[in-house]
């Protein structure tokens, strides 16, 4: 499919294209659940939701998904881990980017785990992802994002295990992909309660600073071939000398934390008990204004792959040449 068109001519989350193919999951959790059980959710998105997320760039919402949406999430979570893609992470101490991705690295010892489910791959490896992908998350984006419409991008699944040191660095996620616009954003969900001191935590405002140099998170590495972007100032610095704030929130499972892809933020170990873990999955949608943007040197998402999947982003070369 041609990047030149328009993101009006991608797959949208209302459309017959992302109708959900039941006769694959026969043996799926989504089977097993009640289709009222896991019905559209009634929350409201209010002008203050709205103004949070345009001033602040990220916003809190509680109880956006049910119980019953939970434990489903939950089994789909443990139905990725037994299944994951070729770009999962398995990460126990000691872990480098040279071995992260070492044919025994299913069988570490893990203190976290990350993996990225593209919606050819709910099709296929997890159908039981479904579900969320067509939620009530994608209108609520798309109200916080004021975009007419909304584009399923990925789906980020994120454990971090009790006792667990491995911190995320401060990062923003837009220069991770080949993506570009303002109305980029995620819809991050608590599988499991946390408590404050191990939430994410995220630089208010900071989405309008620009955009950084990205890095590897387990050796905190830069990315090759992306010194057209700087180095992400010191953020500890500046949160230190109060010329940056910072927000945080005690999470339930449940909730919802949904942010711009260009703000600041990243998250401590998780300081609890080991035997208990914390589970979140972050959903990405773009807007109307989102474009395929082909960043030269390294990139963390096979966007390509994505392409492929009929979400064809515009690309941003053509639209520049097209003024």
């Amino acid at each position: 499919m041609s990047t030149s068109r328009s993101l009006a001519a991608c797959r949208r989350l209302s459309g017959s294209c992302v109708a959900l193919r039941h006769a694959r999951c026969k043996a799926s959790l989504a089977q097993r659940i009640p289709a009222e059980a896991l019905s559209r959710g009634d929350f409201e998105v209010t002008p203050r939701h709205v103004e949070a997320y345009r001033e602040d760039g990220v916003v809190h919402l509680p109880g956006v998904f049910s119980q019953e949406w939970v434990r489903y999430l939950q089994g789909a979570f443990h139905e990725g881990m037994q299944r994951p893609g070729k770009h999962a992470e398995f990460i126990a101490p000691g872990t480098t980017w040279d071995t992260m991705f070492q044919q025994d690295a299913q069988m570490r010892d893990v203190e976290m785990f990350q993996d990225q489910v593209f919606f050819q791959e709910t099709e296929d490896r997890l159908p039981d992802w479904q579900p969320v992908i067509r939620s009530h998350a994608a209108e609520i984006i798309a109200k916080l994002m004021g975009s007419a419409s909304v584009s399923f991008f990925y789906l980020h699944a994120i454990l971090k295990r009790g006792g667990s040191q491995k911190a995320i660095p401060w990062h923003q996620d837009l220069p991770y992909w080949k993506v570009e616009g303002g109305q980029i954003g995620s819809v991050w969900i608590a599988l499991d309660d946390m408590p404050l001191l191990a939430s994410v935590r995220y630089i208010r405002g900071s989405h309008a600073w620009g955009l950084f140099r990205p890095q590897h998170f387990v050796d905190h590495s830069p990315y090759e071939g992306r010194d057209d972007l700087p180095s992400l100032p010191n953020v500890d610095e500046l949160l230190k000398e109060g010329r940056a704030s910072s927000l945080a929130y005690d999470v339930r499972a449940g909730d919802a934390l949904c942010f711009d892809a260009r703000i600041v933020h990243g998250s401590p170990g998780n300081p609890e008990v080991p035997g208990s873990q914390h589970r979140r999955i972050a959903l990405r949608f773009v807007g109307d204004d989102a474009t395929y943007c082909d960043r030269q040197g390294e990139t963390a998402i096979p966007t390509v792959v994505v392409g492929k999947a009929c979400l064809a982003f515009r690309s941003i070369t053509r639209a520049r040449q097209s003024k």
